[in-house]
């Protein structure tokens, strides 16, 4: 048996789920979560605000989310993970109904090693990329570049930021091996049980500023509690994806660094464009603090940041649950029209929770913000509105890219992709001066509807007009 498979290694199947299940169960666990997220989040900001005073604030947050700028840096191995774990379920399924037992026991053992090969290569690769990812960080520490990288000139916070910078990135690399956990538990069609998990890191973070805040800690070491909440979190996907998966991957990590004996499974048919898909996305739609740092006062990047403190927990409801989705569309369906159904009843509830999540948004946003910042944050109108247009694009189109995972619908979406960073950036940089703080979000927004939300729908329609195809022969991991 190859990549130090077990003997009699199986999974056990879980049955498929309607999609309006698979919406409630996934965007339920979020919604179940996020009143605790929603209030640590508050309270966080509430807290760093008092300690560090509005104008520093921007700052801490901007280095506590620059991680949000590397989510590539998985290398899209989770994409790949995912995929070979809802084929698995796939293979099973097949097993148990009875029709060529000898056929489908060789399918399901074959689908056990792609599973293990998948994951052990995963393994390997994010272990690199966290090697290089924290070697980079400390190297430009070193050089004292990080000040100039986010647009600050102030040597009253070069060194701080310096170090604030390193040890942010150094706890997200770390993370990156344990995040597979989540992509394992999204495959299996567990994407609740990640959620519920994911939902540990704000009480984590806010545990922490009390920490700090106790121990009068320096203005940026606020910066480092997001990432080690996300890194706790991570952990505890990991163990559990192992608990439910035990037979199935049991002895991979003695495998990792016998790379001869166990080779692993190639990759790169889904990850490299879905890399792509990574980097673009963090780059046009995470650099908006950057930007403003650059073209406008702190002030400006205060309202931003408490603006989008809200606004990313109300998202999260929605890209959650389409993740949900994951292995319906991964494994294929069965024939064309139950595809097009699936993608139809998808588009429709999220993209009508958009809208009323973007109305709730416009609705409280300003009270608060208001409370968030003690008083001294004043978001415009115009800032609320921006927020509220994206998440409407961004809920539109979101059924869309989690249907488009065949390896050649990922190098379309990575295409559009690229078109967006080119769009986004000298929009962003033109409109931040004109509109200020809004400028970015409303240049995301016109730029996802155009690169993004109109082509991909273009194609899911051609595409769920085609033939029936056996599910193998739809997305290969």
């Amino acid at each position: 048996m190859g990549d130090g498979e077990p003997a009699g290694a199986t999974t056990q199947p879980r049955r498929p789920a309607s999609i309006g299940r698979v919406l409630v169960a996934a965007g339920g666990a979020r919604l179940l979560v996020l009143p605790l997220t929603g209030l640590s989040n508050l309270v966080i900001a509430r807290l760093v605000t008092q300690a560090v005073g509005i104008d520093q604030f921007g700052v801490v947050m901007l280095v506590a989310t620059i991680s949000q700028l590397l989510m590539f840096a998985d290398l899209g191995t989770g994409a790949a993970v995912a995929t070979a774990r809802a084929q698995l379920d796939t293979a099973d399924s097949v097993a148990e109904s009875g029709t060529a037992d000898s056929v489908a026991e060789s399918g399901t053992a074959d689908s056990v090693a792609e599973f293990r090969g998948t994951t052990l290569t995963a393994i390997r690769t994010t272990l690199v990329s966290a090697a290089v990812l924290g070697t980079g960080a400390g190297l430009l520490g070193a050089l004292g570049a990080w000040p100039w990288l986010l647009g600050f000139r102030g040597e009253s916070l070069a060194s701080s930021l310096n170090v604030s910078a390193v040890l942010a990135l150094s706890a997200f690399a770390v993370a990156l091996p344990f995040a597979l956990g989540e992509a394992v538990l999204r495959g299996g069609g567990r994407t609740h049980e990640a959620v519920l998990l994911q939902g540990i890191s704000p009480p984590t973070a806010l545990l922490l500023t009390l920490v700090f805040t106790h121990v009068d800690a320096p203005a940026l070491a606020y910066a480092l509690v997001l990432p080690l909440g996300a890194l706790v979190a991570a952990f505890c996907c990991a163990v559990r994806a192992w608990t439910v998966d035990r037979a199935s991957v049991q002895g991979l990590l003695r495998a990792v660094p016998r790379r001869r004996r166990y080779p692993g499974r190639p990759i790169a048919a889904t990850a490299v464009p879905m890399f792509v898909v990574m980097v673009g996305l963090p780059i046009a739609l995470q650099s908006d603090r950057v930007i403003i740092a650059h073209r406008l006062d702190g002030v400006s990047l205060s309202d931003y940041s408490y603006a989008a403190q809200l606004y990313l927990p109300l998202w999260s409801v929605v890209s959650i649950a389409a993740l949900a989705l994951w292995p319906h569309f991964a494994t294929g369906a069965r024939d064309g029209a139950a595809l097009r159904r699936g993608w139809l009843t998808g588009l429709v509830i999220l993209s009508g929770a958009g809208v009323a999540i973007a109305g709730a948004y416009l609705v409280f946003a300003k009270y608060l913000i208001n409370w968030m910042s003690d008083g001294q944050g004043s978001p415009t109108w115009t800032l609320l509105f921006a927020f509220a247009a994206l998440m409407v694009v961004q809920c539109a189109h979101v059924t869309t890219g989690i249907l488009l995972i065949a390896p050649d619908k990922l190098r379309f979406q990575a295409i559009c992709v690229v078109a967006l960073v080119i769009t986004n950036l000298p929009l962003s940089w033109v409109m931040t001066p004109v509109l200020g703080a809004a400028g970015p979000v409303y240049a995301s927004a016109i730029t996802v509807l155009i690169c993004q939300l109109i082509p991909g729908v273009f194609v899911a329609a051609r595409l769920t007009r085609k033939p029936p195809v056996h599910s193998t022969d739809v997305v290969d991991a």
